[in-house]
C-alpha cells in the first residue's frame, strides 16, 4: 500500500526545492551548514502560495492534517503539509532529526518547551509567531521539544515542513507536563494510491468510525463494542482502554455470546505482524453473522494514536486502573512482603486469603495462604478470622485483586485489621523469598449468622454505589428489550453454578467478572445482572462494577426452585462458509495409521490447550497467520482440523481450502480433541511441532514461577501510572465510594 503524492512535474516549484535540496545534501552532511542554506530555499518556496494542490491543502475539523508531500528515496529527507484547523495544536513533542518550518498561509504559534529539576516540560522561552513566508529550523542540537498551533481561531493555515528523515518512519516523542513520555511514529494523512489486494474494500462496504465519533460514544454511555481482532499478545501490547480483544479466527465461536445484540455499535480494527489487514475480513465474518452495524476505526490503531488518542498496555487494564484508583483515593493498607514474611515467621495471628482463582493459588501462593477467590471474601472471612483482633492479609499475583479485596472487606465494615500484601507474588518474588507449589487450602462453608451478616453489610456497600434491584420478570422483560445488551451473570464458583442455577445465566466467579469485565462483557455501556443465593457476593461484585462504570442489578425475590438448572445449553453457533465434510475419530485413527495417507493434523487449540494435550503429529497453528502455519507444518494430501471442542476448527476448513492447491481434501475432526479423548484416544503433552509464534497467548509477568525478575519490576512500574493514563484518557466514568 502506498501514499499518493504530488507528482514533482505537476508542481514545478516543488520540484525546484527538491532538486535544490538534494544538491545540498550531496555536498555536505553538517547539519549546521545544511540548515543555514536550505532556509533561503524554503523562504523561496513558501514565498508563492500558488503551487501546493488542493488535496494536500485542506484541514479536517477534528483534527491538524499531515499530508506527505515528497519522500526521499533514501529518506534523507522530507517534505511535509500542514494543514491547521482554526484552533488545532500538537502536543508537547520532539523530531530526533533536524526540521525546517516555512508559512505558507496563515500564521502559526510555537512554544518550546524544556525539563525543569523535577522531571516536568515546562514552557522555556517566549512564543514564536510564523507569518506567510517566515521560516525557522529545529533540531536536537539548537532546540527540538515544542508544541504548534494555529494562530488564527477563524481560518485555517498551512506550513510546509522539511525533515532530515523520513518523519513518518521515525521514532519520536509526544511529552507530558508531568514528565511522562511517550514513543510514537507520526501518520500521514494522504489518501491512499491502491487499495489491499487481498481484501479489496467495496466502496461504502462498511462505514468508517473517527476517534471523536468512539470517543464521544464512551463519553455519552451510549453502547459500543470496539473490538481488537489481533491476538492477545500485540492485543497486550498497546490498544484503547475500553477495547475489547476478539481475534479473528474466534470470531465465529465467540462474537454472539459476547455481544448478544446484533444491532449493536461495533467498532473493528487491527493489522497483523506481517502487514496484513485483519479488520475487513473480521467486520465480512460479523456481517455474515448478522451484524448491522459493523465499522471500521478510522485509520485503525495509528489513526487513533494520531488523533490523540490515550493507548495501554497489558491485558484487562480497564479492572487494573480502576485498582489503582481505588488506592489512590481510599488509600488501601498494604504491608511489605518482608512485613508479611515476619508476621508469619512469628506466628502471629494472621491469616493470608488468596483472591485469585483456585488454579493460579495451587501454582504458587504465600505460605499459609487459603485460596479465597474475590468474590468469595466477605462472605467467607468472618469465618476464617472469627477473632476480630485476627489481622487478614489479602493477596493476589500482583495489586489489582489484593487491591479490590482488601477495599471490599474494609467497606463492608469488617471489625479485623485489614492489609493488602504489596505487589502480591511478585513482590514476594522480588523480595527473594520463597512461594509455596500446589497449595490446596480451600475457603470453609459458612454457617447462616455469617452469611446473613455478609449479605447485610454487602447489601449497604452495593445501595452507596448506586447498584439497582431486579425481579426476574422484570429481568426478562429486560432481556426482551431489543434496544440494550444485558448480561446475565451468576458470581457463584463453578461448582455451585454447576450444582443448580438460574435459567439463561453465565456462570462469572465474582472476583474475576470485576477483574476481566472487558472479556466477559464486552459492548460497553451494556447493562449487568448479577444473582448468587446469599446476597453478598452479587451485592459486593456489583458495588464494584457500578463504581467502575456499569450500570448494575442484583436480581431479588429468588427462591430454592430459581435455582434447579443444571444443564448448560449448547453454544450457539453460525452456520460455516460452504460445506464441511466431518469425520469422526476412528476414521482419523485410521488414517493417521497409514503412513501412505499423507494425513496432517492442524490443531487451531489456544497454544495453552494445545501444549496441555494434542492428538500425536498434529501441528498447533493459527487462523490469523495460517499461510506461514501451512509453510511450516508438513505437507498433506489430506487435512484433518481440530482443536479442543471442534467449536473453532469447523470454521477454518474454508480458509484451508482456500490456501491449498485443489484436489487435496480438508475434513473437520466432530468433537476436536475432546471426542478424540471420549473414543478412548490419548492426548501428547508439550509445545511439539509449534507452526508459529505463540501470539494468541500475552505471556503475563504475574503467571507462572519463572518469570524474569526485570519482567515483573516492569510490570509494577507500569501499574504505578495507570492513574495518570487514565485522567489523559478521560472516558472511563469511574468513581470511588
Amino acid at each position: 500500500m502506498t501514499l499518493r503524492t504530488p507528482p514533482l512535474a505537476d508542481t514545478p516549484r516543488l520540484q525546484h526545492f527538491v532538486t535544490q535540496l538534494d544538491a545540498l545534501l550531496k555536498s555536505t552532511t553538517d547539519e549546521a551548514v545544511i540548515l543555514k542554506n536550505g532556509k533561503p530555499l524554503l523562504a523561496e518556496l513558501v514565498a508563492q502560495d500558488d503551487w501546493l494542490p488542493d488535496e494536500y491543502a485542506q484541514p479536517n475539523p477534528e483534527r491538524y492534517q499531515q499530508f506527505l508531500l515528497y519522500a526521499d528515496p533514501d529518506d534523507r529527507f522530507s517534505v511535509v503539509s500542514f494543514v491547521w484547523g482554526p484552533g488545532q495544536a500538537t502536543p508537547i513533542h520532539d523530531h530526533t532529526v533536524w526540521g525546517m518550518i516555512g508559512m505558507l498561509r496563515g500564521a502559526e504559534l510555537c512554544q518550546p518547551f524544556a525539563k525543569n529539576a523535577q522531571g516536568q516540560y515546562k514552557p522555556s522561552g517566549e512564543q514564536d509567531r510564523l507569518e506567510a513566508g517566515d521560516v525557522e529550523a529545529v533540531s536536537p542540537t539548537i532546540g527540538d521539544v515544542h508544541r504548534v498551533w494555529n494562530a488564527l481561531s477563524d481560518q485555517a493555515s498551512i506550513s510546509v515542513h522539511v525533515y532530515g528523515a523520513n518523519i513518518g518512519k521515525v521514532s519520536r516523542h509526544v511529552f507530558h507536563e508531568d514528565g511522562t513520555v511517550k514513543e510514537f511514529i507520526s501518520g500521514y494523512s494522504n489518501a491512499k494510491a491502491e487499495a489491499p489486494s487481498e481484501f479489496p474494500l467495496a466502496k461504502g462496504e462498511f462505514p468508517s468510525a473517527s476517534y471523536a465519533q468512539v470517543r464521544e460514544t464512551l463519553l455519552q454511555r451510549q453502547e459500543i463494542a470496539i473490538l481488537d481482532v489481533r491476538e492477545e499478545d500485540p492485543f497486550a501490547q498497546c490498544h484503547p482502554l475500553f477495547a475489547a480483544n476478539l481475534p479473528l479466527g474466534r470470531i465465529e465461536a465467540d462474537a454472539w455470546t459476547r455481544i448478544p445484540r446484533l444491532d449493536t455499535f461495533i467498532v473493528v480494527y487491527g493489522t497483523a505482524f506481517n502487514g496484513d489487514d485483519l479488520a475487513l475480513p473480521a467486520a465480512r465474518t460479523l456481517k455474515r453473522m448478522g451484524y448491522t452495524n459493523v465499522h471500521l476505526l478510522a485509520g485503525g490503531l495509528k489513526g487513533w494514536q494520531d488523533a490523540g488518542g490515550e493507548v495501554f498496555r497489558d491485558v484487562n487494564v480497564p479492572s487494573k486502573s480502576f485498582g489503582e484508583l481505588v488506592e489512590s483515593k481510599r488509600h488501601t493498607p498494604s504491608l511489605s512482603a518482608q512485613e508479611v514474611k515476619a508476621l508469619i515467621d512469628s506466628k502471629a495471628d494472621v491469616v493470608v486469603m488468596d483472591a485469585r482463582r483456585f488454579d493460579e493459588y495451587q501454582t504458587m501462593s504465600i505460605p499459609t495462604g487459603i485460596s479465597v477467590p474475590g468474590a468469595e471474601l466477605v462472605l467467607r472471612a468472618r469465618a476464617l478470622a472469627p477473632n476480630a483482633t485476627t489481622r487478614i492479609i489479602v493477596n493476589c499475583a500482583g495489586r489489582t485483586r489484593s487491591i479490590i479485596g482488601t477495599q471490599s472487606l474494609i467497606n463492608s465494615g469488617i471489625p479485623n485489621p485489614v492489609s493488602a500484601l504489596r505487589n502480591g507474588t511478585i513482590g514476594w518474588t522480588l523480595a527473594g523469598q520463597e512461594l509455596v507449589k500446589g497449595a490446596s487450602d480451600h475457603f470453609p462453608e459458612v454457617d447462616d449468622a455469617t452469611r446473613a451478616k455478609a449479605a447485610a453489610s454487602a447489601f449497604a456497600v452495593a445501595m452507596r454505589a448506586g447498584v439497582k434491584r431486579l425481579r426476574l420478570d422484570e429481568l426478562h422483560a429486560m432481556q426482551a428489550d431489543a434496544t440494550r445488551t444485558t448480561y446475565f451473570f451468576d458470581v457463584r464458583t463453578p461448582e455451585e453454578f454447576a450444582a443448580g442455577h438460574v435459567a439463561g445465566a453465565r456462570n462469572a466467579p465474582g472476583g474475576q467478572l470485576v477483574q476481566e469485565t472487558d472479556h466477559q462483557a464486552a459492548v460497553r455501556g451494556a447493562r449487568l445482572v448479577l444473582c448468587d443465593t446469599d446476597g453478598a457476593r452479587a451485592n459486593m461484585s456489583a458495588s464494584w462494577l457500578a463504581q467502575m462504570g456499569w450500570e448494575v442489578y442484583v436480581l431479588t425475590g429468588l427462591t430454592a426452585d430459581d435455582f434447579k438448572q443444571t444443564e448448560v445449553p449448547p453454544q450457539r453457533l453460525p452456520e460455516t462458509q460452504g460445506k464441511v465434510t466431518a469425520v469422526d475419530v476412528a476414521q482419523v485413527k485410521a488414517w493417521l495409521a497409514d503412513r501412505n495417507s499423507h494425513t496432517v493434523v492442524l490443531d487451531f487449540s489456544t497454544s495453552a490447550q494445545y501444549i496441555q494435550g494434542h492428538i500425536h503429529s498434529a501441528w498447533w497453528v493459527l487462523r490469523t497467520q495460517l499461510k506461514d502455519s501451512l509453510t511450516a507444518a508438513h505437507k498433506g494430501h489430506r487435512y484433518v482440523l481440530t482443536c479442543q471442542d471442534g467449536s473453532v476448527s469447523r470454521f477454518a476448513v474454508a480458509d484451508v481450502q482456500a490456501a491449498v492447491k485443489a484436489g487435496i481434501e480438508v475434513v473437520w475432526l466432530e468433537g476436536g480433541n475432546a471426542a478424540w479423548v471420549a473414543a478412548g484416544g490419548k492426548l501428547n503433552t508439550g509445545a511439539h511441532q509449534m507452526a508459529v509464534e505463540r501470539v494468541d497467548r500475552y505471556r503475563r509477568p504475574y503467571e507462572g514461577t519463572n518469570n524474569p525478575v526485570e519482567a515483573m519490576q516492569g510490570y509494577l512500574d507500569w501499574e504505578f501510572g495507570l492513574v495518570e493514563q487514565l485522567a489523559r484518557d478521560g472516558t472511563h466514568h469511574f468513581k470511588v465510594i
